[in-house]
């Protein structure tokens, strides 16, 4: 693929997210997420993290965040610390909390922005108790809807001008994904970047080989999506230097999709993205 972009500089926004230890719980209680969200609050004043969406699961969190000073690294590294360690005194545990290192993603186009936003909001539908996004406490969906306070550390105003106005992001949120209009090459990049991220994050993978990964996933999603200008946008990132090097990675490529990760891969970033509405 195209060179990356350097990973944090002010201004930089980040996906970010974490999972426990086997998949454990990192929020016992009720005092956990209070807590943890205190934290947000020192590394928004200290660091300069802006939050832009956040969703607090048992075992897990998404954060979406803007590095105003490029200190994402610091930030996070202070707000997993203390967490583990104030929440191991607490609850009378030894030992990490959080399976690793999180995981972050550069968000870079407005559309992917969007689509994470959504995303983080709709987490709780997972849950067999949670029948609606809004009424998850523990999300930022309900200051945005207008339903509750917004917390400090929150800052609403980036989205809600990308979606247009609380009621449209709303509607996007609720309903189809589809109205978040179509994807292009970069938006698609980085939601194979996430789906492998998330992935990793839930013990099905591990990050060694992630680039191979991710070249060999978009070269399989511009395969199945060929005919369609996003499919041709897509190969050019990849900037193989003739044609019979693009037909050869492309055969290399489905020689791998025999392996369960690859083929669930593509299945997932087809399914997002609408396969059958990209290639109209």
């Amino acid at each position: 693929m195209t060179r990356r972009l350097r990973n944090d500089y002010p201004g930089a926004v980040h996906h970010v997210m974490n999972r426990g230890v086997d998949r454990r719980d990192v929020f016992f209680s009720e005092t956990d997420r209070v807590d943890f969200g205190r934290l947000l609050e020192v590394v928004h004043a200290r660091y300069g993290i802006d939050v832009l969406a956040y969703c607090l699961m048992g075992n897990h969190y998404h954060l979406l965040v803007r590095s105003q000073q490029g200190e994402l690294a610091a930030a996070m590294q202070y707000l997993g610390i203390t967490y583990t360690r104030r929440t191991n005194d607490r609850v009378g545990r030894d030992g990490p909390l959080f399976r690793g290192r999180y995981h972050a993603l550069l968000v870079t186009t407005d559309r992917y922005l969007l689509w994470a936003t959504r995303y983080i909001h709709l987490n709780p539908l997972d849950l067999p108790s949670v029948r609606s996004a809004d009424a998850y406490r523990w999300s930022s969906y309900r200051a945005y809807l207008g339903y509750r306070r917004a917390p400090v550390f929150l800052e609403m105003s980036t989205v809600l001008g990308v979606a247009g106005s609380r009621g449209e992001l709303a509607r996007l949120t609720d309903g189809d994904s589809d109205g978040l209009g179509s994807w292009t090459a970069e938006d698609i990049r980085q939601l194979i970047t996430f789906s492998i991220l998330d992935e990793e994050a839930g013990h099905r993978s591990s990050a060694s080989g992630r680039p191979r990964l991710e070249r060999t996933v978009a070269v399989l999603v511009a395969s199945d999506l060929r005919g369609s200008p996003v499919s041709a946008e897509l190969l050019r990132t990849l900037e193989f230097p003739n044609r019979e090097a693009e037909n050869a990675a492309v055969r290399r490529a489905r020689g791998r999709r025999r392996d369960p990760l690859v083929a669930r891969l593509v299945a997932r970033v087809l399914a997002t993205i609408g396969a059958h509405r990209a290639a109209a």
